[in-house]
């Protein structure tokens, strides 16, 4: 399932957005429930039933439908599979400026206040997000409204104002956030990762919002030509979940895709796995306030099935206080600052775990070999007989409450099918994770967390001999030297 990092927009999904993977599971679902709440309170006892149904709607889409009789709302998700536009080199962050003109800057001619205004009237809310080869959108709403809310999100989809005042005010934040970026060490390190592990590739500059001037550079029409381009009947994902019978929710997914054309969709780029070398290096910043580490390795697909043993060992190695780095950092160096971990897609097929903190700087040595010798010990001995229950209760008393949200049901189904995870993995997930075993989670942890040493080591500070054989550099493209 897609996950996110804390690198500072890895893509541009918006916050209520679950990005429900591994070791931040549990965190990132319950993000899902900030739209729910937005659009009212779910009924506390809506249950999902036990077996997916699949549908075809009056005009043709096929969709997958998870009936939760008891939920006070319904909640409709669609992913379009299409690739980033070809673009001058540079531009290739333009989608993301895309998105967020269509949803601040209004639709049909009408701003973007009255469109928020209308789906409060009708208790309902919706959201629109793009990563490479994939955009997605939602909308949920009470069973009584669905038809209402899906017009709205038809105009927002079909006929976004695209005006030029205020694609300049949303180019301007993307380049004021590319400045931030490039001002703390944080995004530095993620930006020289992405450098390192797929260099030239169109994804990195999507993801890393550079270079500036490329950001600059971007025009109005480059946008359009998205846009013309991404949204098409003809390949897409429907997930649907709530209380709305079956010819209501047909009739509004129709209404939602009314008049979008069929072409064919933006093909899809190659992105070889991302080569990740087993190597330290240092970035130096001689003004940074601050020092972070960022380690970082590749993992297994999703599609070897061993997503659920990765999200609770991963989790207690790296997701909380309570985590095994957390505490090595804190007790190891005595410091008032943590370490963590979680995972992150690069697409569907690429996953990476990392690891990561702000650091003392002075302190930089000892907390790179606390986190080695913390994560070895857990690599090699996995979750103890204390931790194990704790995690696995924590971890199904998360998913349960979710499972109580349409919003999280639809979002959990539509990752399933993408993943190859089979639609019936969400009605069986309470099961499979009821059904852990902890020798079983901890051989999964051992053969598939890379070897500390395996790991891209990657430290921002302002002390060019804070690591002991670290490859010192100062701009990105050094880095082709270290050995």
């Amino acid at each position: 399932m897609m996950g996110v990092s804390n690198d500072m927009n890895h893509s541009n999904r918006k916050t209520w957005v679950p990005n429900v993977l591994l070791a931040s599971l549990v965190s990132l679902l319950s993000a899902c429930s900030t739209l729910e709440n937005s659009a009212g309170d779910s009924s506390s006892d809506a249950k999902v039933s036990d077996q997916v149904q699949q549908h075809i709607t009056g005009a043709g889409h096929s969709f997958w439908y998870l009936p939760m009789p008891n939920a006070d709302r319904t909640a409709v998700a669609i992913t379009w599979h299409s690739d980033l536009p070809d673009l001058v080199a540079g531009r290739e962050a333009a989608p993301r400026i895309g998105i967020d003109l269509m949803l601040n800057g209004g639709a049909g001619g009408l701003p973007a206040e009255q469109i928020i205004a209308d789906f409060q009237d009708l208790d309902s809310g919706s959201q629109l997000w793009v990563q490479p080869q994939e955009v997605s959108g939602f909308i949920v709403s009470p069973r009584v409204h669905i038809d209402k809310a899906a017009e709205i999100a038809n105009l927002v989809l079909s006929q976004p104002n695209f005006e030029q005042r205020w694609f300049e005010r949303e180019k301007k934040k993307f380049l004021d956030e590319a400045a931030e970026r490039e001002s703390v060490v944080v995004g530095q390190a993620w930006n020289l990762y992405r450098e390192v592990t797929i260099g030239g590739h169109p994804y990195k500059n999507f993801w890393s919002i550079a270079p500036p001037e490329g950001i600059e550079s971007i025009e109005l029409d480059d946008v359009k030509k998205w846009h013309a381009n991404v949204f098409s009947t003809a390949a897409m994902t429907i997930t649907v979940a709530g209380n709305a019978d079956v010819e209501s929710v047909s009739a509004a997914i129709d209404r939602v895709l009314a008049d979008m054309p069929s072409q064919e969709p933006i093909s899809m780029r190659e992105f070889p796995a991302p080569v990740v070398p087993g190597k330290t290096i240092l970035l130096h910043r001689p003004d940074a306030k601050k020092s972070v580490i960022l380690a970082i390795g590749n993992l297994p697909s999703h599609t070897d099935g061993k997503d659920i043993e990765l999200q609770l060992g991963v989790g207690v190695l790296g997701f909380g206080k309570q985590s095994r780095l957390f505490k090595a950092v804190r007790s190891g160096l005595r410091a008032s600052y943590g370490f963590g971990a979680g995972m992150l897609d690069m697409t569907r097929e690429h996953t990476v775990m990392y690891l990561t903190g702000e650091v003392e700087t002075a302190k930089l040595q000892e907390a790179l070999d606390e986190t080695r010798l913390a994560y070895e010990k857990f690599r090699n001995k996995g979750i103890n007989l204390v931790e194990f229950p704790i995690a696995k209760r924590f971890y199904l008393q998360r998913i349960r409450d979710e499972l109580k949200e349409p919003a999280s049901v639809a979002y959990l189904l539509m990752q399933a099918n993408l993943n190859k995870e089979g639609i019936e993995y969400v009605p069986t997930l309470v099961k499979q994770i009821e059904g852990q075993k902890r020798a079983a989670v901890n051989q999964v942890v051992k053969e598939s967390l890379p070897e500390f040493d395996a790991l891209l080591r990657i430290v921002v500070t302002p002390d060019a001999s804070a690591i002991e054989g670290a490859c010192v550099i100062t701009e990105f493209e050094q880095w082709i030297a270290c050995e």
